[in-house]
This record gives C-alpha cells, sequence and structure tokens, in this order.
C-alpha cells in the first residue's frame, strides 16, 4: 500500500514538470495542472523577489532625489519677481529602505527667503534633519539669488474666453455675467501694473446647449507669483427658445430740411427678427424697429434707390434682426 501511495505521488510531481499530456487524461485535469504550474511558479518568483529586495534594500546607498521647495517667509512688504525654481536636486545617502520612502514620497522643503541670496543646502539640511539615518551629501543648486520689489494690490476685471454653440432656435439672453466680476491681484509692483484684467487660461467650450448655464470656473490661483483674492468665480447665462416674428415699419426721413418731403416706393418695410419665446407675446404690442434714411444718403445718391437704416427701439427686448425686405426704395422729394 505504501508504494501505491509513494508512486502516486511521484507521478504527480512529474507531471507538473514534464509538458505534455498522457493517453486517457481528461481535460479539465490538464487545466487543472497548468494552473498549478502557473500559481507554482508565480508564488516562486514573488518569494525571489522579495527575498532579493530584503537583502539588498538593508544595505547603505547613495541616490539623488528631486525635493520640492516653497517660498516662505518673505517679508510682508515684498514680493517676488520670479517664481522658484519646483524642484531642487538633493544627493542623500542611508538605508537602503528609508531611501525608498524618501524617494516615493519626498516632503515639502518651505524655504525662507529673507534675503536676496538663499543658502539652498543649509535650509534643506535643516528641514530633512528629521530624518534618521539620512545624510545630505549636496544640494544643486547650492544657492538661490531671488528678486523682490514692493508688493501692490490692484482690483481688476474678469474675462473668461468662450466658445458656447447652441442647439437649433436656442441662443443667449442677454450677455454672461461672473461672480464676481473683478477680483484683487497682489505681488510685485513691476508686474502687478502691467495687468488691467485676468483673463483665465482655459477658453470655456460648450456645444449643444439648451439650458441656462452656470458653473464654476478656476482663475489658476497657483499662477506665478501672483495671488489672487480668489479661487474661482461663477459663470452664468441665460438661455432660450427664439421664435420668428414679423413687423412692418414706414419708411421715415432722418434730417429732413424745411419745406421738403420725400415719398418712397414701396413705402415700408417688412422686418423678420428672432425673439426669445417668453418675450414674444409683449413684443406683439409694441413697434420693436423704426426704418429711416438719411437725407444726407439721398443728397449723395445719383441712383434713384436708397437703402434704409434698422434700428432697434425696444431694447429691453432680446431681438435680432434676421432680414428686411426690400433691400432698396425708389424715392421722389416733393417741394412744399
Amino acid at each position: 500500500m505504501s508504494d501505491i501511495s509513494e508512486n502516486n505521488i511521484f507521478t504527480r510531481l512529474k507531471g507538473l514538470i514534464k509538458s505534455g499530456t498522457k493517453p486517457g487524461v481528461e481535460e479539465t485535469e490538464v487545466s487543472f495542472m497548468r494552473r498549478e504550474k502557473i500559481i507554482v511558479f508565480a508564488g516562486a518568483y514573488i518569494m525571489a523577489v522579495s527575498l532579493w529586495f530584503i537583502v539588498n534594500l538593508s544595505g547603505s546607498f547613495s541616490i539623488n532625489i528631486n525635493v520640492p521647495i516653497e517660498p516662505g517667509n518673505i517679508p510682508e512688504n515684498m514680493a517676488l519677481t520670479e517664481e522658484l525654481p519646483e524642484f531642487v536636486q538633493v544627493g542623500v545617502s542611508g538605508d537602503g529602505w528609508q531611501l525608498l520612502n524618501l524617494y516615493n514620497d519626498p516632503p515639502v522643503v518651505v524655504i525662507n527667503i529673507e534675503n536676496r541670496e538663499v543658502n539652498l543646502f543649509e535650509q534643506v539640511r535643516q528641514r530633512l534633519s528629521y530624518l534618521q539615518g539620512i545624510d545630505i551629501a549636496k544640494v544643486q543648486p547650492l544657492l538661490l539669488s531671488v528678486d523682490m520689489e514692493p508688493r501692490k494690490s490692484k482690483k481688476v476685471p474678469v474675462k473668461i474666453p468662450s466658445e458656447i454653440s447652441f442647439e437649433n432656435r436656442f441662443g443667449l439672453v442677454g450677455s454672461p455675467s461672473f461672480s464676481p466680476d473683478s477680483i484683487t491681484i497682489t505681488g510685485a509692483e513691476s508686474i502687478i501694473e502691467e495687468i488691467d484684467e485676468w483673463i483665465v487660461q482655459d477658453t470655456l467650450r460648450l456645444s449643444g446647449v439648451r439650458n441656462d448655464i452656470s458653473m464654476n470656473i478656476s482663475l489658476n490661483k497657483n499662477d506665478g507669483v501672483i495671488e489672487l483674492s480668489e479661487t474661482e468665480v461663477t459663470f452664468t447665462a441665460d438661455v432660450s427658445e427664439f421664435t420668428e416674428g414679423e413687423t412692418t415699419v414706414y419708411i421715415r426721413t432722418r434730417g429732413l430740411p424745411r419745406g421738403q418731403n420725400v415719398n418712397y416706393n414701396p413705402s415700408s418695410v417688412t422686418i423678420k427678427f428672432d425673439v426669445p419665446i417668453e418675450q414674444f407675446a409683449a413684443v406683439e404690442k409694441v413697434q420693436p424697429y423704426e426704418v429711416y434714411v438719411p437725407y444726407s444718403k439721398i443728397v449723395e445718391d445719383s441712383s434713384g434707390f436708397v437703402t434704409p437704416d434698422i434700428e432697434l427701439k425696444a431694447d429691453q427686448f432680446e431681438l435680432r434682426l434676421r432680414s428686411f425686405q426690400p433691400k432698396a426704395v425708389a424715392y421722389f422729394t416733393v417741394l412744399n
């Protein structure tokens, strides 16, 4: 009985090592054996890698890492004219495991700026002194020259470039608005004096719009050496569906001298316009446009035809001129 059991075990191990399928072995057993091989290999590989890390990272190493820096302790009445470098390269040595943690998650070093020349080596060494067993060998750059100017604040309007397209028959009612519509910027005097408006860098792009717009827009607060009083503004715009309106208006003459009269043929112009649906009923009760011909245009004309001017009088409505007919009218002067 013992011989049979040992023979079965030997056969099973031999099957794990030797590729191929014995005659009569079912497909499910073959699949199971292949998975066993993969699991055994993966487990052995993971153990080997883990042992390699444990053995090798227990020693002492020297590496270079990029340590992020930020300005701090700038005199209250002064401001930087140029942004500090984002990182400094630091050469460190120490236990492999500690260096691995430091490399994956380097701490931010806040640089004390009291003079125009900063000793980065000393400041980085002091900030990283809490790391036991880590030696700072070098810092590049070793010294950092900074330029500062008197600090100034200024209030400027906000501008958001936008590209908005609407669904058919929809459009803006009025102009978009920002809240707040202006912000206070603070920084070096020479920089602030050159800024008359704060333009958001990213263009607002929307398409297929049919509803009112309300969204928060980031103002890029961490933009160089300029501080902003707000981190974002709210962009709002009213959107409505438009319908077509039509009106007929008689032509008038502006600047007509005394004793003269001008008649037109035809005497009126038919105007087609777009109007928000909610304003249509109110527009129907008024004459929103005036049609006129300046008398100076008649004096300068030699063809006998003039193109009348169209002027929106009811500017409380959001009307958009589509077309008018006729484009030109004949005229004749009547002397009294």
